[in-house]
């Protein structure tokens, strides 16, 4: 999945007056508690590395937040995975997110599952009317980047939902094709 643009590089350097700022009072408060000389801005250079990791540690987690696609990214994204495979008349459509056809002319129906949870079987059953009975889609495919749940597993077994999750999205996004992928998880 493309790296989503942030503005994590100018979130550091504005931090860093807020480690800076502390160096001196945190020094004085060393002496004031009796640490002296070179062991008082040994013990500040310790504060200060101690504060600069948990800020570290932060921004990790925002940046991890901000590189989370949206629906509508992760989607598109699916899209041009398509297109890349050589599917045809590919269009986002908003009940099924992803509609395409294979050169055969099969109807590939791709719905981009929940980007903040597990799929549910409840996630599926939605999905499997609007792919079976709006669509007539041949190939029902469900994608989600956090997986699914057993119960889900055993519903798309029993409607024949082809699944894909983060790791076959990996190998889809790494050149294995559609088609290659949707013939392995039936």
């Amino acid at each position: 999945m493309p790296r989503i643009p942030t503005n994590s590089k100018l979130r550091g350097w504005a931090i860093l007056p807020l480690v800076a700022i502390p160096a001196i009072p945190l020094r004085d408060l060393y002496e004031l508690l009796g640490i002296n000389g070179q062991d008082a801005w040994l013990a500040t250079t310790a504060s200060l590395a101690l504060l600069c990791t948990v800020v570290h540690l932060a921004n990790s987690a925002l940046d991890s937040r901000d590189n989370r696609p949206t629906e509508r990214e992760f989607e598109f994204h699916i899209a041009d995975l398509c297109r890349r495979d050589g599917l045809l008349a590919v269009q986002v459509a908003p009940d099924a997110n992803v509609k395409a056809y294979l050169p055969n002319g099969s109807l590939v129906l791709i719905r981009c599952g929940p980007t903040d949870h597990e799929a549910r079987p409840l996630d599926l059953h939605h999905f499997i009317g609007t792919a079976h009975h709006e669509h007539h889609a041949d190939i029902p495919v469900f994608v989600t980047i956090h997986g699914f749940t057993t119960e889900a597993r055993q519903f798309a077994r029993h409607h024949g939902i082809v699944l894909l999750d983060q790791p076959r999205l990996g190998q889809w996004q790494q050149g294995h094709g559609l088609t290659t992928l949707v013939g392995t998880t039936h």
